[in-house]
Formats: C-alpha cells, sequence, structure tokens
C-alpha cells in the first residue's frame, strides 16, 4: 500500500530523514514512534508529498508520487487523507461546511455533497452537532470533525500526526475508537504518528521506531498499553518486544 524506498529529506545543513525504506501493508495500522525531532512527522509528510523527497521513490496504492505532475498528484491525494494534532478547523465555518469544504476543492457535485457530510458525521458520531461552529465544541469534538472531513473523499490511507497529543486520556480513547473503527470496518490503512507509547500499543499492529531521522526498528505487537517513559529508541524496541513475547 505504502513503500517509500531509500527516501531522504534535509533542511537546509540538517538531515531530518536519511534514505528510509519502509512497506506499509494494505489495511493495518502502522505507528511511527521516537523522541521528539526523530523524524516521524517529517516522514509522515513524505508519504503524500507534503514534503518533497529530495531523494528516493514514494509508492502509494501502486503510484510512485515522486513521478507524477502535479495535476496527477492532485488526483491521488483525494485518496490520502490527514489529520493533525490541532485539528485546522475554519473557525467561521460551521461543522457541516467544515466537512463539506473537503468536497469542495474535490469539485463533487451540491447534489453529492450533503448526504456524504451527513455519512461521514454520523460514523464519527456528531450528526446532532452539524450547525455547531468549532468554538461550540470540545477538543475531542474538533477532531471528530477533522476525521470526518478527512473521510469525505474516501480515502484508502489516513495519515496522523499526533492527533492525540492535546486530548486527555477518556477523549484519547474516544479517538482512537474512531479511527480502529475506520480501519476495521472502512478498510482504511492508517499510519499513526505519537511520541505516547501507550497510545501506540493501543491501536498499532506494527511499529516503527525513528531515532536521528532512521528507522531504528520495526516491531509487531500486541496491544498491552504500555507508557514509554525513557525517550531512547532501545528502549521502545525493548517495551514492544518484551510485551509481544508475554
Amino acid at each position: 500500500m505504502i513503500t517509500l524506498q531509500n527516501v531522504s529529506k534535509s533542511f537546509s545543513r540538517f538531515e531530518a530523514i536519511k534514505s528510509v525504506t519502509l512497506t506499509i501493508e494494505k489495511g493495518e495500522i502502522h505507528g511511527l514512534v521516537g523522541a521528539s525531532g526523530s523524524g516521524k512527522s517529517t516522514l509522515l509528510r513524505l508519504m503524500n508529498l507534503l514534503e518533497l523527497p529530495d531523494t528516493g521513490d514514494v509508492e502509494v496504492n501502486g503510484q510512485t508520487l515522486t513521478r507524477l505532475s502535479a495535476k496527477e498528484l492532485r488526483l491521488v491525494r483525494k485518496s490520502i487523507g490527514m489529520i493533525f494534532q490541532h485539528f485546522h478547523l475554519v473557525a467561521n465555518k460551521t461543522v457541516f461546511d467544515n466537512v463539506a469544504v473537503a468536497l469542495q476543492l474535490a469539485g463533487s457535485r451540491k447534489s453529492d455533497i450533503r448526504l456524504r457530510v451527513l455519512e461521514c458525521l454520523q460514523f464519527v458520531g456528531l450528526e446532532k452537532m452539524a450547525e455547531k461552529y468549532p468554538a461550540q465544541l470540545s477538543g475531542g469534538q474538533k477532531q471528530r470533525v477533522a476525521i470526518a472531513r478527512a473521510l469525505a473523499n474516501n480515502p484508502q490511507v489516513l495519515l496522523c500526526d499526533e492527533p492525540t497529543s492535546s486530548l486527555d486520556p477518556n477523549t484519547t480513547a474516544e479517538i482512537l475508537t474512531v479511527l480502529n473503527n475506520i480501519n476495521q470496518q472502512l478498510g482504511v490503512t492508517i499510519v499513526f504518528v505519537s511520541h505516547e507509547m501507550d497510545v501506540v500499543k493501543k491501536i498499532c499492529s506494527r511499529v516503527s521506531v525513528m531515532s536521528e531521522g532512521e528507522i531504528y526498528d520495526t516491531v509487531t505487537i500486541e496491544p498491552l498499553g504500555i507508557q514509554a517513559i525513557d525517550n531512547r529508541p532501545e528502549y521502545f524496541v525493548q517495551q514492544l518486544k518484551r510485551d509481544g513475547e508475554e
């Protein structure tokens, strides 16, 4: 589903990503973890070319994004949804309109937009909040609006950049449940960036541990909910492997 082949990215003289090769299988929830500055968010943004790699190829669903024209890339991006830590909702638009904007930008017909927006809001449990504004919502509700917006164009891939970092534990659990439903019911492949080990272990089936722009190790895990207390990459791997053996 997603393949990165020898991908590198630098910002001035800083090497953020160093020749990373990674394959994420169709239908999995794949975690990217590591200490702050390890490169996990940059790697995520390379997956839809929000950041252009200096070297290497990025392939999503059989198409090599790094070889597409700008027009072709815009079409492919419709199949790649993305959600962020800070929601990025438009303050003067209602919940309905915040979701609808994704369909409007994609050129959907007006007759189709209303039905699809309500479907997405119902899926995340916010159908009764359609006429509310972001200022009237809790943090968890704002994130669910952002998820509904990301779902509007029926993506095959959902990229999640620290989507629960600003939320309390109970709200985090609600968002993880929504994401798990998206994966299980809609078959969407999810890539989940976080520095919180307990969050990653609740939802991901495989986790790549990053350190200094490289993948230190990729581990298959069972969700046992252990929280990291150490930022060293070897600690992440140790905990993931230890819990998988129990």
